[in-house]
């Protein structure tokens, strides 16, 4: 299942995040700059869960700042 779709730099974060929590992904060039990861069906719930923290802890982020 594709579960998100970035530039390079953004990739390999999300990519180092699911890794953290034993995630094992895919990765496709898409073409023009944009890489996809796909994960198992099964994986769907909790890589949501860990994109959707990452997508909160950088507002924050830029909200403390």
């Amino acid at each position: 299942v594709n579960v998100f779709a970035g530039s390079p730099w953004e990739v390999a974060s999300v990519k180092s995040l699911l890794n953290a929590a034993y995630i094992q992904v895919s990765m496709k060039d898409n073409g023009l700059n944009s890489i996809l990861i796909s994960v198992p069906c099964e994986y769907y719930t909790a890589v949501m869960r860990v994109i959707n923290n990452r997508k909160v802890s950088l507002v924050l982020g830029l909200h403390i700042n």
